[in-house]
């Protein structure tokens, strides 16, 4: 196998180095946005956590809401021929109402 003998002047190597030098900056750029690119994912990740928390508390809450309703619903058949118990009712149904309302309200963000 031979040996292929490189020579270079001065200017040649002034060249080289110059190029060496660029891409070396290039490189470092390409570092930096890769980093950033990183950085960017790891917060796009973190707010789909927060949506898929928010989403699952959402959901727990309306299925409550859903039970609840489903069992006034019963109560007040159960209760058609007593009107005491109707009334009463009725102010646990305004009861969970405002709460509902409140609860809304609360986690309703402000613009």
């Amino acid at each position: 196998m031979a040996t292929a003998l490189i020579i270079a002047d001065a200017q040649d190597l002034k060249d080289i180095r110059a190029r060496l030098i660029r891409i070396e900056r290039a490189l470092g750029n390409i570092a930096r946005i890769a980093n950033q690119d990183l950085e960017l994912d790891k917060m796009a990740q973190a707010d789909i956590d927060r949506l898929k928390a928010s989403v699952a508390q959402n959901t727990s809450a309306v299925e409550s809401a859903k039970t609840l309703i489903a069992g006034l619903a019963q109560q007040i058949r159960d209760a058609m021929d007593d009107p005491v118990e109707l009334k009463a009712l009725a102010d646990q149904i305004d009861a969970a109402t405002a709460g509902l309302a409140q609860a809304v309200v609360d986690g309703t963000p402000h613009a």
